[in-house]
């Protein structure tokens, strides 16, 4: 898991299959690592009695199996579900676990469309430009989206452009804040294909002109990927041309 991990519990003979990343584990830890590192993957179905029968009979945890099992009986909710576990190990601290929680809680009642944009934009804080891009590309060319309002969906388009200058497409950058603002009318997507068109000029207009400050923003709020990253892109764009 590119991580060395001490397991304070017995390892299991036969690995626990978690199909969302194709992942054997073996451990608790690995569980917690797992839900650590790759929340915004984690499903509700990821909450079934097939864990809690592998933590029985392979970690021989038969308490925290009762525990977990009498959650899902009870209808007590998967975030409830997910704390408990992580509760159990030393895995992680309980600032995390708290962390983790309101991670979890941002997708209770929400649509399906709503959980999979949380999940896009979580990919797109943490720069996982491809997967973001995948994420939000499906989205938009559901049907689901739509029903969500043109608001919505240029969100999306506004999200999609940070993440393709992440990876410093900037003409597809302008494109997509540009349907951005054909649909949410925001000013903040305007003035983002403006910087994005800015950056998509030849290499020689970039040496010529000076440094403006722009830098792109994530469509949920004003929180934004990074300040002044026009300056930061040009360097780097610069070197990449010599």
């Amino acid at each position: 898991m590119g991580e060395l991990l001490l397991c304070g519990q017995e390892m299991a003979s036969i690995p626990y299959y978690i199909d969302t990343i194709s992942l054997n584990v073996y451990s608790l830890e690995e569980i917690c690592y797992y839900l650590k590192n790759n929340i915004e993957l984690v499903e509700p179905e990821f909450m079934d009695g097939e864990l809690c029968q592998w933590l029985r009979h392979q970690l021989k945890m038969p308490l925290l199996a009762e525990k977990l099992s009498r959650i899902i009986k009870e209808g007590r909710g998967f975030v409830t579900f997910v704390t408990t576990l992580l509760k159990e190990s030393d895995y992680c601290t309980e600032d995390e676990i708290a962390g983790i929680r309101r991670s979890l809680e941002e997708f209770e009642n929400k649509s399906d469309v709503e959980c999979a944009k949380i999940r896009a934009d979580r990919f797109l804080m943490k720069k996982r430009y491809h997967q973001c891009i995948l994420e939000y590309t499906r989205l938009l060319e559901g049907e689901a989206a739509m029903q969500e309002g043109m608001v919505f969906c240029g969100d999306i388009y506004h999200n999609l452009g940070t993440a393709y200058a992440g990876l410093f497409f900037f003409d597809k950058a302008a494109e997509c804040y540009e349907q951005a603002y054909k649909r949410n009318g925001k000013e903040e997507s305007l003035k983002q294909a403006e910087a994005a068109k800015e950056m998509a000029k030849p290499q020689k207009e970039l040496k010529e002109e000076e440094p403006q400050e722009f830098f792109f923003q994530v469509g949920i709020g004003n929180l934004a990927v990074a300040d002044n990253l026009l300056k930061q892109w040009k360097d780097e764009y610069l070197r990449s041309c010599r």
